[in-house]
């Protein structure tokens, strides 16, 4: 699931990446404005650390390690991300990230869903924190 977190962030980058190239206010394309920029930012620096994280765990489980924290740190990371990068698409698309014509609009919908499946984020941080602490949370 992680990996496909990593491909919706990617996707957002992407998608957002070429509409703020195009669209332009006050005769300037919007991706010069630095809010979007900032925005912009945060979606590839938060993708990238997804995408290594969800390197890490495949590597551990194919080197044969143990790799249950790692791998609950790519889900926990890379859903949360993709969550975020999500609605920073749809904020820099404006009014037209909730159409259907454009794509972010379903994006946004499927990551919402990452942090659901499979174990909710909230799972994944107290399998990180047993494995961290040899611990298990009191419930």
């Amino acid at each position: 699931l992680a990996a496909a977190a990593v491909g919706t962030s990617q996707t957002c980058v992407d998608l957002t990446t070429a509409y703020v190239q195009e669209r332009e206010q006050f005769g300037k394309p919007i991706g010069s404005f630095q809010l979007i920029q900032d925005m912009l930012a945060d979606m590839v620096v938060e993708t990238e650390a997804s995408r290594l994280l969800t390197y890490k765990a495949i590597s551990a489980k194919y080197s044969g390690e143990r790799f249950t924290k790692p791998a609950s740190m790519a889900k926990y990371y890379a859903t949360e991300s993709a969550n975020r990068n999500a609605e920073r698409a749809i904020q820099c698309h404006g009014g037209y990230g909730f159409f259907e014509e454009y794509e972010v609009a379903r994006l946004y919908r499927d990551a919402r869903v990452y942090t659901i499946y499979e174990g909710t984020s909230q799972v994944q941080k107290l399998v990180i924190s047993a494995q961290q602490t040899g611990l298990k949370a009191f419930i």
